[in-house]
């Protein structure tokens, strides 16, 4: 009995060691900016969606002074960003990569059964 104890007092401190203290505090995004004129964008926005680190979405630009600012995705410009299916592509490729991935580590030990051994012909 003792070691089921031991076993159970051990899973809950590695279950709360796996916890994060906060929710918020790795989102990237801490103010956004006003407005920002489509011009002065340099690059393609970088779209973080919610996640067990940050449960906002945030919109990145880079400006053409090589700075890096966020755009809220109630705004004008974050709505316009995150309809547009061009800035949802890299997402949807990520998620097509790890649904393959998954699905080519997990075939039922394919890679096993690939081997031919002389004589089993």
């Amino acid at each position: 009995m003792n070691s089921v104890t031991a076993f159970i007092a051990c899973l809950l401190i590695l279950g709360a060691q796996g916890q994060p203290a906060s929710k918020s505090n790795k989102c990237k995004c801490y103010s956004y900016i006003g407005r920002i004129s489509p011009k002065l964008i340099k690059a393609e926005p970088v779209i973080h969606y919610p996640s067990i680190f940050c449960p906002h979405t945030e919109i990145i630009v880079t400006t053409k002074a090589d700075m890096k600012r966020c755009v809220s995705p109630e705004s004008p410009l974050g709505r316009h960003i995150l309809k547009n299916p061009l800035f949802k592509a890299p997402k949807a490729l990520y998620n097509a990569t790890i649904h393959s991935l998954s699905h080519s580590y997990t075939g039922g030990g394919s890679y096993s059964r690939s081997h031919s051994y002389p004589g089993a012909d």
